[in-house]
């Protein structure tokens, strides 16, 4: 797991201009890409994951989270942090593909209990579970 004392932008190498739009989520996420990845809250994590920004890092530490507790409630609902990791494609994956199989595994041991949380699309649990599937037959 990846706890940096840099930032998103300092290991991506990218520097975002600062915007004075004003939006929780464009401020929080930009105020969170400057920050060492090792002092960001469980809530930026949750947020940048939710804007696919700095993946390659966050992933492992959201698994870490969601592997201690698949129904941690980090901001909305019990799972919510879950969601946003369900949420992601096979491409937001691509450079975490070890995590991704630990992901998977973590659905699969938890299947009949987030298949009957309101808040989880059942859809969402079979996509990720296909993740990598389709890869392989091509």
């Amino acid at each position: 797991m990846i706890r940096s004392n840099k930032s998103i932008e300092e290991l991506e190498n990218d520097y975002w201009e600062d915007s004075d739009y004003d939006s929780y989520v464009v401020q929080t996420c930009q105020k969170a890409r400057k920050k060492p990845i090792s002092q960001l809250s469980e809530e930026e994590i949750r947020l940048l994951i939710g804007q696919k920004i700095g993946l390659r890092y966050l992933i492992p530490i959201a698994l870490s989270i969601v592997g201690e507790n698949p129904f941690a409630e980090i901001t909305f609902f019990e799972g919510d942090l879950l969601v946003q990791l369900l949420r992601l494609s096979y491409s937001d994956w691509k450079e975490n593909k070890e995590e991704l199989e630990n992901f998977q595994i973590i659905v699969k041991e938890n299947l009949e209990e987030i298949k009957v949380r309101r808040e989880i699309d059942n859809e969402l649990i079979d996509g990720v579970l296909r993740i990598g599937l389709e890869e392989e037959k091509r």
